[in-house]
């Protein structure tokens, strides 16, 4: 799978694949009903992969804290051909740990497993490693999540023990240079 952003992969992500179908932008308060479109169309296993509930949306109260740039970044991920259909929503938020973010990540059911959730993973990670007010970026999720499981494994990262069916696990950055 090639790259799914409007950015310009570096010469080493370039392939002779068409271009991908998928656009990552800032997600913004004006995105809230894309957003809760999207969890209205994942089925409960992937909400609650996500959330560990069946959350169905978004209130906007709490959205305008997820996207507010104090709190860390927000994206969405949208249909390159109709900017209004949202597939993914990633955050990497600051905790309440200095240094520390978390990242979240929702794919949609029809666009998982083709290699979105790793490539917004990486996505994160490298703005993260840009970020000077990040030191660590850590995931929770639940421990029957079998594809953020695949997601570390492919990584080499070491997965933790479940805790209360929960795997909460710090990833590593790339090298800053």
């Amino acid at each position: 799978m090639s790259t799914p952003s409007t950015m310009t992969p570096s010469p080493a992500e370039r392939t002779s694949e068409p271009e991908p179908p998928f656009t990552t932008r800032r997600a913004d308060l004006g995105d809230l009903a894309r957003v809760n479109a999207l969890h209205h169309r994942c089925s409960l296993d992937t909400r609650y992969a996500r959330y560990a509930s069946g959350r169905r949306e978004l209130k906007m109260s709490e959205f305008a804290r997820l996207v507010h740039p104090a709190a860390g970044t927000s994206w969405i991920t949208t249909l390159r051909d109709d900017r209004e259909t949202a597939v993914a929503v990633t955050h990497l938020l600051k905790t309440r740990t200095p240094g520390v973010f978390e990242l979240a990540v929702l794919v949609g059911d029809p666009w998982q497993g083709r290699g979105l959730g790793s490539w917004l993973t990486d996505y994160a990670l490298h703005s993260a490693m840009v970020d000077p007010r990040c030191d660590a970026v850590v995931a929770m999720f639940g421990a029957t999540n079998r594809r953020a499981l695949r997601i570390l494994r492919r990584r080499d990262v070491t997965v933790p023990t479940a805790s209360a069916g929960v795997i909460d696990v710090t990833l590593p950055l790339p090298e800053r240079s």
